[in-house]
């Protein structure tokens, strides 16, 4: 439904006055934040017309107004304008994750605590879906006489590695040659092609070099099934219990779907790309029915890839909480596209 101007302005008004003061808002006072020049008359009018049309709600009888999920809903898809971090709190978040991007893991950890702490409410980042992960680069590393360290970097910006134990001393040369081989065999393979009929079938291709590869070729096709593992880093979980009219029940539905990984990555990746914000029942699932999700993909190499997400009440600062969400992601996504061309 399409509003006029004025009601638009009231909207806006009720939903943000509301944000800040968890109160309803009178006529009286949105003549004075709107700067409307009509009538206490007319404003409760207007208010009266969007009450019966579904955006707003009255408490109680000599109560103002407040907005429904449906006036959120068409606040934030018409009338809300993104906020983006100030300045200095880019620079700051910025100068945390740089920090932190030693591996992708630290480096959503670190975006999962930031935003939560810019925000106070719950925040969750993953690593990207397995569904078109490639490996893109193989790096052999002695770490011993007879040991060495397979490390698997994927096309999503997956760092995965583990030692394995060899029936030779290993050398300089011997682990560049190994490295020169696998990397010509196996770059570009899809990760879920990493089984063991498929490993035996590039280990007979080796010829006299299948001396030297057994060991890292099941070191790598272990690595590559723990890469198709989506990971989770969540952080300020105990802020859910002091959210603005969350109440205990909501609370606990909120924590325990959070126990869930598969349930909250299915719903973090049911959106493709962009920036999204679900509120209450538009989440789909009974224990976030006051609550709401604001997420953003991140991309790596153009390709859209994990998520950074928040989870907070329905009564949440839109504007500044989407601003951060879409921010900090994009700034994952650029860190993580550096780690691929490692």
């Amino acid at each position: 439904m399409e509003l006029g101007e004025r009601k638009k302005k009231i909207l806006r008004a009720i939903v943000e006055g509301y944000i800040a003061t968890g109160e309803p808002v009178g006529s009286k006072t949105l003549l004075q934040e709107t700067g409307i020049s009509v009538s206490p008359a007319t404003v409760r009018n207007d208010m009266a017309d969007l009450t019966r049309d579904g955006f707003l709600y009255q408490p109680h009888t000599s109560a103002g107004r407040a907005p429904t999920q449906t006036g959120i809903r068409y606040y934030i898809d018409n009338l809300m304008e993104l906020k983006a971090p100030s300045q200095r709190a880019c620079d700051y978040i910025n100068q945390k994750l740089s920090s932190c991007a030693d591996t992708p893991e630290n480096l959503l950890r670190c975006a999962a605590e930031l935003l939560s702490d810019y925000t106070g409410f719950c925040a969750v980042t993953t690593t990207p879906p397995s569904d078109g992960a490639r490996i893109h680069r193989i790096h052999i590393l002695g770490t011993g006489r007879h040991t060495a360290m397979a490390v698997l970097v994927t096309t999503t910006g997956m760092v995965r590695s583990k030692l394995f134990r060899c029936n030779f001393v290993v050398t300089a040369e011997i682990t560049e040659v190994l490295q020169k081989v696998l990397n010509k065999a196996l770059s570009g393979v899809p990760l879920s092609e990493m089984s063991k009929p498929f490993m035996q079938t590039v280990a007979a291709s080796f010829g006299e070099l299948l001396l030297f590869t057994p060991q890292a070729l099941v070191a790598l096709m272990d690595i590559a099934q723990q890469a198709q593992e989506i990971q989770l880093c969540t952080a300020g979980q105990q802020r859910i219990l002091f959210m603005p009219d969350v109440d205990v029940h909501t609370a606990r539905g909120l924590l325990s779907f959070q126990q869930s990984s598969e349930q909250v990555a299915k719903l973090l990746f049911s959106h493709k790309n962009g920036l999204r914000t679900l509120i209450g029942t538009e989440c789909r699932h009974p224990e976030l029915l006051r609550c709401t999700l604001i997420s953003a993909r991140y991309e790596i190499q153009g390709v859209t890839a994990g998520s950074v997400a928040l989870f907070g009440p329905m009564r949440m600062d839109y504007a500044q909480c989407a601003g951060a969400v879409g921010y900090i992601a994009k700034a994952v996504g650029n860190l993580l596209d550096e780690m691929v061309d490692i």
